[in-house]
């Protein structure tokens, strides 16, 4: 689904509920809140480029290889290595920078 609202752009702190789950079908975590800054690289890059150019109240299903998420290291107890994720994303909100920040 096609958001209306603003649109995230590097720089820009985003809003995001998402599910997240492996490529074989299990539930890694579900109906999760992150806020983050675009470009930070504080998400996996998988994630994080998902998410740009989004508009608010728009939905993504985004599919993210190992190599844009955690390698050959995976999550202890979580992810396992080279794994394929699968996010459900729906961005929330978009706060522009500041222009002392940019």
């Amino acid at each position: 689904m096609l958001g209306s609202g603003p649109e995230a752009r590097r720089g820009a702190t985003v809003e995001i509920a998402y599910d997240l789950s492996l490529n074989r079908g299990d539930t890694v975590q579900a109906a999760q809140r992150e806020s983050f800054r675009l470009g930070d690289r504080r998400v996996i890059a998988g994630l994080e480029y998902g998410v740009e150019g989004m508009r608010v109240g728009g939905e993504r299903h985004l599919r993210v290889g190992p190599h844009l998420a955690y390698r050959e290291q995976g999550v202890p107890g979580r992810i396992p290595p080279n794994a394929v994720l699968e996010f459900r994303v729906k961005l929330i909100s978009v706060s522009e920078p500041k222009s002392d920040d940019a």
